[in-house]
């Protein structure tokens, strides 16, 4: 990801769902944000106290991916995910006000780059629903795509700007109602090509059934744990630091 910090400020800010708090952030630096980053992620640098903290070493950061770019002032549109998780990154997206300072870093690139197969498996949660609707305009129209999105409410089902069929699961019991989803998937000889960024201990089971019932080799899979069942995302990203510096140096 691009080292590149970014100086910005609200625009606007409105919870769309019961658990989906939509903002969008403008600024002169990012006049270079073409739609083609539609899909990238950025690094949010959260603001402490109105203060924004510059520093990526030292500030409380934490990934999105952009929903939607305008195409005259660059000006990009995040949902943060609220009501659901405590943290310094929902708060700030609770309270935010127009006008109010925040700094960004990148963009990263798109997690999904392989865009020419016969068969893609997309799966996700409120953090990821906007990976997979940038994935879902990206991908070739003569791909056989089975989508499937689980949510907590039905209030919560956004547009994805797509003619593609999506599996909403909404459901209170979203590890098996996903494994139940897939139980059904029809593979045919070539293995499709699997996204998938949920929660880290679904992503665990998922890639366990992937290879146990339809012997999917986990180089077709890209996968993310955006976040960990009873740790608050703070004590979530040190664990994956700490895991990332052991297996360096293993």
């Amino acid at each position: 990801m691009s080292k590149q910090i970014r100086k910005a400020n609200v625009l606007s800010t409105k919870q769309i769902t019961p658990h989906l708090q939509r903002i969008v952030l403008g600024s002169d630096e990012f006049k270079d944000l073409s739609t083609s980053y539609i899909g990238n992620y950025v690094k949010v640098l959260i603001p402490k106290d109105h203060k924004i903290d510059l520093d990526i070493k030292t500030a409380c950061i934490r990934s999105y991916t952009i929903r939607d770019i305008d195409p005259e002032n660059g000006a990009i549109t995040l949902d943060f995910v609220i009501n659901m998780h405590q943290g310094p990154a929902t708060q700030w997206a609770q309270l935010v006000k127009v006008g109010d300072g925040v700094a960004i870093a990148g963009p990263g690139p798109k997690k999904l780059d392989n865009y020419d197969h016969g068969h893609y498996v997309l799966l996700g949660d409120l953090t990821s629903v906007n990976a997979i609707k940038a994935y879902l305009q990206l991908l070739p129209k003569t791909a056989n795509i089975d989508a499937f999105i689980h949510v907590p409410t039905a209030q919560d089902i956004i547009s994805l700007n797509t003619t593609r069929n999506v599996n909403w699961l909404v459901t209170s019991t979203p590890d098996k109602s996903m494994l139940n989803a897939l139980s059904n998937l029809e593979i045919s000889e070539q293995p499709p090509i699997v996204f998938m960024a949920l929660e880290a201990g679904l992503v665990r089971k998922v890639k366990t059934q992937l290879d146990e019932r339809f012997s999917i080799p986990r180089c077709n899979i890209v996968s993310s744990g955006y976040w960990k069942k009873g740790l608050n995302s703070e004590r979530y990203k040190q664990l994956r630091q700490r895991d990332a510096e052991l297996a360096r140096i293993s």
